[in-house]
């Protein structure tokens, strides 16, 4: 049951998505890029949180992980504290100033999950959900 539209219709729902989201967050005139703040989202969300999380979480090697948390120290967002499971890691954890971004970030993701699924019913959200799911499941497998 292939159908190329289909293909077609993800691309341009990803593309207008990562579009409308990189516009909002530019509007915040934060100095760092759209990766970093879903650094800070795993990190707020996924408490304790390492930097092997993030790695496992995002797919990305390791060094490009320990960038991003790099500058979001540097920046204040994120800070280090020792882990007291492992002490050859370290646990991330939001800074006030990176809680106020996140608190900005909400407020945009909830403009745009607003704006996107204006006219879609509750059932129409959630069957999307469900092949949104088992097609991301596919993909993994």
């Amino acid at each position: 049951m292939s159908n190329p539209r289909t293909l077609d219709n993800l691309f341009q729902l990803v593309h207008v998505l990562k579009r409308q989201l990189h516009e909002q967050v530019e509007q915040l005139s934060l100095p760092i890029a759209p990766m970093h703040v879903r650094v800070i989202k795993i990190i707020s969300k996924n408490s304790p949180c390492t930097a092997m999380d993030i790695v496992n979480i995002l797919d990305r090697d390791k060094a490009q992980v320990t960038r991003l948390i790099k500058t979001l120290i540097e920046e204040d967002f994120i800070k280090k504290e020792p882990n007291p499971n492992d002490k050859r890691s370290q646990c991330l954890l939001t800074t006030d100033k990176g809680n106020e971004v996140l608190n900005k970030i909400r407020a945009i993701d909830t403009q745009i999950l607003d704006k996107m699924t204006r006219d879609v019913s509750a059932e129409e959200l959630e069957a999307f959900q469900l092949v949104a799911r088992k097609l991301a499941e596919n993909l993994s497998q």
